[in-house]
């Protein structure tokens, strides 16, 4: 690494070069060790052990291209700034789907304050254009780093952070396995050479002083391979970071989708994988009639009361956009007026007059005001028409059936599913004439191509009730060779409350000028046969929710593992309702409408901004991001009345809190004659010897924190956090492999809590200066030096070590 700063002019007192702004890559990759000739030794397995690194300089002249007049930033704002590089810097390991590699980045200083940090620090790469940030390869956070081919593979597949965890992990250890082969056949080569199998032999083994291979160390030795491991906590704080930088695209994108009919449907499939002490709570979803999500939230009461907000939010929306607002509704239930009915009498199932429909049955049921007061009529639109959705109509008459494995169950359904609908004969006519041009004879369609190529309607309430009921007839005494009869004698009140909607028309279709509520879905090749007469239509529906069911199932894929965290659930959850409705925008193929082939809303507005800034016109504008915030909340966002709103800690995977460490505290001056009266100080306190007293031992301590105290009697209480317990990488190549050039950076996981509370507290004193660390060990080297008079002191026991006062000097 060094090696290759020098020859870019990047390194502290190296020759500058001339024209270092025609630098084409900032990237530097070790070179082939298969190909180094090495005669005089086998092959070192420290070719085989180097990484990639890329290099971070933007306020080196390297990036001037990229800078032109841009003035970089001060990280702490000043009003103006001038930053120039204060050394080397640091590098960082990154972990990422085809390996691991560094980034260094170099150290900055502003001339105008004084003050240092890291040209990596996330603080100052907000600061920056995105020009900028764009050529970084890895999202940085303030501790690790993470690739972005790793987060944008989490995000394609939506895997687990667990198991994009463990498949990252294997490729890592993957190419670390394939170094260690590469090693042994390139030692097995010059041995076979040497030996003379290929028919000449080479000299090398009488110019090697030794014979025997260097062993290829481990994957975790920091002075070889020095692997590294990515935890599924830590892609899960990744993914939730994504998130967060990619959620106001997302609600956008949401604001923006509109329809003209609404279906929705409550589920708790996906609601059972997040657990909140209020109690389970269930997805609600409006989606319209091109199949995409016009609205998703999470409830914790299945009642109209708890909708109101966000049919008020849908309302502004379409209000403010200039949009019609939707005139049709189906719902899975609550689509009229309530109504009472009362239980059956035992054994009344059994006679046919407690099922027949009377003159007084109808005119109860449609006597009164028959339209509800649903959320999406009183807070949307006051003249939506909400219908009764057909599939769980049926679903209802089939749950009150004996078993499904009763023998008449498949025909019963069947029978039902064709009282309640009615198959247009014009379609029907036009298919079964593709069929006799296919010379498929005789011809009677399937079932899947009369449901792909013919619409249907639902009768109205009239019809509809006689065709039904002439099947309830047919089967209310139904049973099997066993005697084992077809209904549950509960099936009768379950007729009762569907014949109700029946006669208030809650299933018939609505009286359109165009008759049945389909969209045209463009012409298939029957069977694959060329010609217009095998060309029929495919006709797809609008009414009812059945394609909601469908989207329960995917809902519940998107959120990973059985039970998850409320922020890990939202995350997922709303990135999985957009993605939903990119595909079927793909999927509609409109003419004309222009789609991108990845799912990145962040980076589409961005470019679509881009884009209109320098061409004048919008790359996609089927996705363009609407400019205006209705303030709807989506998901677990979503405030319902009358309940706590669910907790959203996103904080706490971000930062951890730490306390202040005692060495930081304010001190206070001591007096000998109180010295035994203050309790022993954790940074310096140590257990009274058999042999002295124990007053002599808390005089001792009173002197170590009387020196203590004056080297931090200046400095601030909180300026800064700790060190870490561990630098992440613990040490990093200076130079190359074969001449030993290493930096080692700080190994806190040896330093005794003394140690590290005595240094903190210097660090904390010098906070902002120049050469720091030079300044700290100097310091603490008098401290030691102090202390070493006092037999008992912890620090006078170390200072009788000669190498541990030295290492200071």
């Amino acid at each position: 690494m060094r090696t290759e700063m020098q020859d870019l002019g990047l390194w502290p007192g190296s020759r500058p070069l001339r024209n270092i702004g025609n630098a084409i890559s900032l990237w530097r990759h070790p070179p082939q060790p298969e190909l180094i000739d090495a005669v005089s030794e086998l092959p070192s397995p420290n070719f085989f052990q180097l990484h990639p690194f890329f290099i971070w300089k933007p306020e080196n002249e390297i990036m001037s291209r990229l800078k032109n007049n841009y003035i970089l930033p001060c990280l702490h704002g000043c009003p103006h700034p001038h930053v120039v590089s204060a050394g080397v810097g640091r590098p960082r390991v990154i972990v990422g789907c085809s390996g691991q590699y560094y980034i260094l980045s170099s150290r900055l200083c502003c001339k105008s304050c004084k003050k240092n940090w890291f040209a990596d620090s996330p603080r100052w790469l907000e600061k920056l254009p995105r020009r900028f940030t764009n050529l970084l390869p890895a999202f940085l956070t303030y501790k690790k780093a993470i690739c972005k081919s790793v987060m944008d593979e989490l995000r394609r597949t939506g895997k687990s952070p667990t198991d994009m965890a463990n498949q990252v992990n294997e490729l890592m250890h993957l190419k670390y396995e394939r170094a260690h082969l590469a090693y042994l056949q390139s030692i097995e080569s010059v041995w076979d050479a040497e030996a003379g199998v290929h028919g000449q032999k080479t000299i090398g083994q009488f110019v090697r002083k030794s014979n025997t291979p260097r062993p290829f160390s481990s994957y975790e030795d920091p002075k070889g391979w020095c692997g590294v491991s990515v935890s599924s906590f830590y892609l899960t704080d990744c993914l939730l970071e994504e998130y967060r930088r990619q959620e106001p695209a997302l609600s956008r994108l949401l604001q923006g989708t509109f329809g003209q009919v609404f279906r929705s449907d409550h589920t708790r499939k996906v609601a059972r994988k997040v657990t909140l002490a209020s109690g389970t709570m269930s997805s609600y979803a409006v989606m319209n009639e091109n199949w995409l999500i016009v609205s998703w939230v999470m409830v914790q009461s299945e009642t109209e009361r708890s909708l109101e907000p966000m049919y008020q939010g849908m309302a502004k929306r379409y209000t403010d956009a200039g949009v019609e607002k939707a005139g049709f509704h189906w719902v899975d239930r609550d689509c009229c007026a309530s109504f009472r009915i009362s239980d059956s009498i035992p054994s009344e199932h059994l006679n046919w007059d407690a099922w027949k429909t009377t003159p007084s049955i109808v005119c109860e049921a449609t006597a009164g005001p028959l339209a509800n007061t649903c959320a999406s009529r009183s807070c949307f639109n006051n003249n939506i028409v909400v219908k009764l959705d057909l599939f769980h109509c049926l679903q209802r008459f089939s749950r009150q059936c004996t078993s499904e494995h009763h023998p008449l169950f498949s025909s019963f359904c069947q029978l039902l599913s064709a009282a309640f609908t009615v198959v247009d004969q014009e379609d029907l006519k036009k298919l079964k004439e593709a069929y006799v041009f296919c010379g498929i004879l005789p011809a009677n369609p399937t079932k899947q191509h009369t449901r792909e190529h013919c619409r249907t309607r639902i009768p109205q309430p009239t019809e509809l009730l006689d065709r039904v009921e002439r099947v309830m007839k047919h089967f209310h005494l139904a049973k099997d060779p066993n005697d084992v009869p077809l209904f549950k004698p509960s099936m009768l009140k379950t007729w009762r409350i569907q014949r109700v909607h029946i006669l208030r028309g809650c299933l018939s279709d609505p009286e359109l000028s165009e008759g049945i509520m389909y969209r045209y879905g463009g012409t298939l090749q029957l069977n694959h046969v060329p010609g217009e007469g095998a060309k029929v239509p495919i006709w797809i529906p609008v009414r009812g929710t059945s394609q909601q069911e469908g989207y329960h199932f995917h809902q519940a894929q998107w959120v990973t593992g059985n039970l998850v965290s409320t922020e890990l659930f939202q995350a997922q959850g709303m990135t999985g309702v957009v993605r939903w409705n990119y595909k079927r925008l793909v999927d509609l193929k409109q003419p004309g409408v222009v789609l991108p082939a990845v799912f990145d809303p962040a980076l589409i507005a961005e470019l679509n901004t881009a884009s209109k800034r320098v061409t004048g016109q919008e790359k996609y504008p089927a996705l363009q991001i609407s400019n205006r915030d209705t303030g709807e909340k989506f998901g677990l966002d979503y405030i319902e009345p009358g309940c706590r709103p669910v907790p959203l800690d996103w904080d706490k995977y971000r930062t951890v809190k730490r306390e202040v460490p005692p060495a930081l505290a304010p001190q206070f001056p001591l007096s000998p004659s109180t010295c035994e009266q203050v309790p022993s100080s954790p940074v310096l306190a140590v257990r009274p010897s058999a042999a002295q007293p124990a007053s002599s031992s808390s005089c001792a301590e009173y002197e170590d924190k009387v020196i203590l105290q004056e080297i931090l009697q200046d400095s601030p209480t909180k300026t800064s956090l700790p060190l870490p317990q561990r630098s992440s990488p613990r040490s990093a190549r200076t130079g190359p492999v074969k001449t030993g050039g290493r930096v080692f950076v700080l190994d806190h996981t040896r330093w005794t809590p003394p140690m590290k509370e005595v240094i903190d507290g210097l660090l904390q004193k010098h906070h902002g200066e120049k050469e720091i660390l030079k300044i700290v060990d100097k310091e603490y080297a008098q401290v030691v030096i102090q202390a070493a008079t006092d037999p008992n002191s912890l620090p006078g026991k170390a200072s009788r070590n000669p190498g541990t006062v030295a290492q200071f000097n």
